[in-house]
């Protein structure tokens, strides 16, 4: 059985970081998969931390988490700014999966009409 404290320590630190909009990427495989209600699934490291959605962060609070041996699923309300200048709160469902002491993929999964409509 995988170790769920390695899991809630890279997630613990992810979230802190991206909060504080620090460098994760030493937490991510090189291999990183990124997949969900998302218009394309993306592989690799690079391609992640390039991501727009980042930048859109003015804040996060993880509302739920549940972590068993190398998977965690993490409930996420986010306050973004769209690149329009909209100011929007919205949950996210995110689902991790470790591999190797680092943090391997994503799903994500989110109310997709609502979040085109708050970034027009």
């Amino acid at each position: 059985m995988k170790d769920p404290k390695i899991t809630k320590e890279l997630i613990d630190k992810y979230y802190d970081l991206l909060s504080k909009k620090g460098d994760f990427g030493s937490l991510l495989s090189n291999n990183f998969l990124l997949t969900g209600t998302i218009s394309k699934d993306s592989r690799g490291k690079e391609a992640y931390m390039k991501n727009i959605f980042f930048s859109m962060i003015k804040n996060l609070k993880i509302r739920d988490t549940i972590i068993e041996a190398d998977r965690a699923c993490i409930i996420v309300n986010y306050d973004l700014t769209s690149p329009k200048g909209n100011n929007f709160k919205t949950d996210v469902v995110e689902i991790w999966k470790v591999k190797k002491e680092k943090l391997d993929s994503v799903a994500i999964y989110f109310d997709t009409a609502f979040f085109q409509k708050a970034m027009a």
